[in-house]
C-alpha cells in the first residue's frame, strides 16, 4: 500500500459506478430471504424437523454472508479499473546529428594561425572525424552564400575526400553571411527530435546577431559550438588574385583579427559554447567523446499522459481464492490442480515441448509480437527479428541488425510491392546489384508511379554501367601486358620503382585493378538503412553519386555552387565586408 500514489488514484471506468446500486440490492435481498424460516420447512412435520434439519451456528452464517459481499465487492472494484501509475509506453530511439559549418571567406587565408586559418581548420576537422563522434555528420561551407558539401552521413571518408580541395575562390559570393548560414542550418534541423550539435568554424564575428543566435538555438533544439580561428593580434588578408600580396581596398591594407567583444557576448548565451583552439587534437577529441556519449535519446510519446496502467487485475487473486473455497469440500480447487497436473503431460511433439520450456512470466501479459516490438525499439534488432512472424517486419529487423542474408530470406516471403522493394535493397546491400536491378525493373514495370523504385533503378544502372565500362578498359590493358594480379612485379617501369616515373597507362591500370578486382566501389555504394525503410519508401543514399565522381571534387563543387546561385536555389547575402 505504501507504493500507491493516492494523489493519482482514480478509476479507469468510473462511469459504471451506478451498477453497484442494483448489485447491492440484489445481494441484500438474497441474504434477507435466506434464513431458517423458509417455506419448504413448513412441509416437514414438526416432530421430524430436529432430525432432518440441523441448526447451524450464527457466526458461520454471518461469515458466509460477509464472504459473499467481499467476493462481489472485490470483483466490482477490479472491474472499475483502479490505477495510480502511468503506463510507460515504448519510447522511440532517436540519434543526435552533427553539422560542421566552415567559413570559406577570403580572410580564412590569413597566416596569423599557421600555416593559415583555413588549413588549420581542415586539420581540426580531420582530427574530429578520426575521433569518431559516431553521429550522422554534414559539412556545409559559407561566405556570401551557404552550400551543402556533404549531406548527413556516417561515412566520414566522403567528408574527408571533399575537404582537402575547399578554397575561398570556389564560392560564388565573397564576404561572411551569417543570415544565409543560419537559414541553411535551420533547413537541416527541421523537426529535430534529438538535441543536435553545430560546429561553426569562422574567423569573423562582425555581422553575427546575438539575439538571432539565441532564438535559433532555442527553436531548433541545437547546441552551437563556435570555433574561432583567428588571433587577437590578427594579420593581413591575402589578395584575391595573388596570395603573396596583401589585399588592399582604396589603398588601405585589409587586416583581420578576433573580435573579442562579439565573442564574449556570444559566450553568455544558453546553448552556445566557445571552443578553445589547442596545438594538439585534445580539443576536438573531447568534443567527439561528448557527442558520442550523448548520441542516443528517447523520444517521449505524445499521449504519454493518457496511458494509465490498470491495477485491477491484482484483485483477481483474492477473488479466485474466495471463489474456489466457496464450494463444498473444495472440489473446484481440486479440479484446477488436476487440470494443471494433466496439462504438464499434454505436450507430445517437440515444438510444444520447446514452447513450454521457453515460456516466461511476461508471456501471460504480452504477446510475442509486442515483446518483439519492444526489443526493436530498444535496438535489439536480431532478438526482435526472431520474435516477429510478419516477414516484412522480420526482414526490417534483420536488416537493421546487419544480417542482410536473413533479411533477404524474410523479404522473399513477402510478395507485396513493399516487400519486393525492400528485397531489392537487401540484394543491393549484399552487393548483388544485378538481382536488385531485376527486382526494381519489375516493380517499375508493374507500377510506373513508384518514383523511388525508378530512381533506385536508374542509380543501379549507372553503377553497373560504370563497372562494365571499367572491365572492358581493363581487358585492353591486360592484353597488352599479361601479368598475374598476385605475382610480384619487379618492373621499374610498371611500378615506377628505382626513381622511374609511372606512365599514364600504368596509373590507369593500377586504378582499374583496385576498382574492379577488389570491388571497393561496388561494395560501398549503399549507405545505412533509411529511416523510412519500414514503409517501403527507402532511398539509395545520395552519396552513391558522389562516390562515382572521378573528376576533382573541388571543381565539381565549384560548378555546383555557381549553378545553385544562378538558378536561385541559394540566396546571396549582402555582407558588411567583401573579404
Amino acid at each position: 500500500m505504501k507504493d500507491i500514489d493516492w494523489d493519482k488514484f482514480h478509476f479507469l471506468r468510473p462511469e459504471y459506478l451506478w451498477m453497484a446500486i442494483p448489485m447491492a440490492i440484489i445481494i441484500l435481498l438474497g441474504i434477507l430471504f435466506y434464513g431458517e424460516n423458509n417455506s419448504w420447512k413448513k412441509h416437514i412435520a414438526k416432530h421430524l424437523q430436529p432430525y432432518v434439519i440441523q441448526k447451524g451456528t450464527t457466526w458461520k452464517s454471518r461469515l458466509l454472508h460477509a464472504s459473499l459481499l467481499l467476493l462481489f465487492g472485490l470483483g466490482f472494484l477490479g472491474f472499475l479499473g483502479p490505477t495510480w501509475s502511468e503506463e510507460k509506453a515504448p519510447a522511440k530511439k532517436v540519434s543526435s546529428k552533427l553539422v560542421i559549418a566552415l567559413d570559406l571567406s577570403q580572410s580564412m587565408l590569413t597566416a596569423d594561425v599557421s600555416p593559415n586559418r583555413l588549413e588549420r581548420a581542415k586539420f581540426k576537422i580531420n582530427d574530429l572525424l578520426k575521433a569518431n563522434p559516431r553521429a550522422e555528420t554534414a559539412l556545409i561551407v559559407f561566405s556570401g552564400s551557404a552550400h551543402t558539401v556533404v549531406p548527413f552521413t556516417t561515412d566520414y571518408k566522403i567528408i574527408q575526400d571533399n575537404l582537402d580541395g575547399l578554397q575561398p575562390h570556389m564560392m560564388p559570393a565573397s564576404g561572411t553571411g551569417f543570415n544565409m548560414l543560419f537559414d541553411k542550418l535551420q533547413s537541416l534541423f527541421i523537426d529535430n527530435k534529438a538535441p543536435g550539435q553545430i560546429v561553426l568554424i569562422t574567423d569573423d564575428l562582425e555581422g553575427i546577431d546575438s539575439q538571432a543566435v539565441s532564438a535559433f538555438v532555442q527553436e531548433n533544439n541545437v547546441t552551437l559550438n563556435i570555433y574561432p580561428f583567428a588571433s587577437e593580434m590578427g594579420g593581413n588578408v591575402p589578395s584575391f588574385s595573388n596570395h603573396k600580396y596583401d589585399l588592399k581596398i582604396k589603398g588601405k591594407t585589409i587586416t583581420s583579427a578576433l573580435q573579442t567583444d562579439n565573442l564574449n557576448a556570444l559566450r553568455g548565451i544558453d546553448k552556445v559554447k566557445i571552443m578553445d583552439l589547442t596545438l594538439d587534437k585534445s580539443d576536438v577529441t573531447i568534443f567527439a567523446e561528448t557527442v558520442s556519449d550523448h548520441l542516443i535519446f528517447e523520444e517521449k510519446p505524445k499521449n504519454e499522459d493518457e496511458n494509465w496502467e490498470d491495477q485491477g487485475y491484482w484483485l483477481i487473486i483474492p477473488v479466485m481464492v474466495l471463489f474456489l473455497f466457496s464450494f463444498r469440500k473444495g472440489w473446484s480447487l481440486l479440479t484446477i490442480v488436476l487440470l494443471v497436473s494433466l496439462s504438464s503431460c499434454s505436450f507430445t511433439d517437440e515444438d510444444s515441448t520447446k514452447e513450454s520450456k521457453d515460456f516466461q512470466f511476461k508471456d501471460l501479459w504480452y504477446t510475442k509480437e509486442y515483446q518483439a516490438q519492444e526489443e526493436f525499439d530498444n535496438q535489439n534488432y536480431i532478438t526482435a527479428a526472431e520474435g516477429f512472424k510478419d516477414p516484412l517486419r522480420q526482414g526490417v529487423a534483420y536488416y537493421k541488425g546487419g544480417d542482410y542474408t536473413k533479411a533477404r530470406q524474410a523479404f522473399e516471403k513477402d510478395s507485396t510491392p513493399n516487400g519486393q522493394y525492400n528485397l531489392g535493397l537487401a540484394y543491393a546491400k549484399l552487393g548483388n546489384l544485378e538481382k536488385a536491378q531485376a527486382i526494381f525493373t519489375t516493380l517499375v514495370k508493374n507500377d510506373p508511379s513508384m518514383e523511388q523504385a525508378n530512381r533506385n533503378l536508374q542509380n543501379i544502372n549507372e553503377v553497373l554501367a560504370g563497372v562494365s565500362k571499367m572491365s572492358v578498359e581493363e581487358s585492353t590493358v591486360e592484353g597488352e601486358k599479361p601479368q598475374a594480379q598476385n605475382e610480384q612485379n619487379t618492373s621499374p617501369e610498371d611500378l615506377s620503382g628505382g626513381g622511374q616515373k609511372a606512365t599514364k597507362k600504368d596509373m590507369e591500370k593500377e586504378r582499374l585493378e583496385e576498382t574492379v578486382e577488389t570491388g571497393k566501389r561496388k561494395g560501398k555504394e549503399l549507405d545505412e538503412l533509411p529511416d523510412d525503410f519500414k514503409s517501403g519508401k527507402g532511398a539509395i543514399p545520395k552519396n552513391i553519386l558522389m562516390r562515382k565522381v572521378d573528376d576533382d571534387p573541388a571543381l565539381f563543387l565549384t560548378h555546383k555552387f555557381k549553378y545553385q546561385v544562378k538558378k536561385k536555389q541559394v540566396e546571396v547575402e549582402k555582407t558588411q565586408t567583401t573579404w
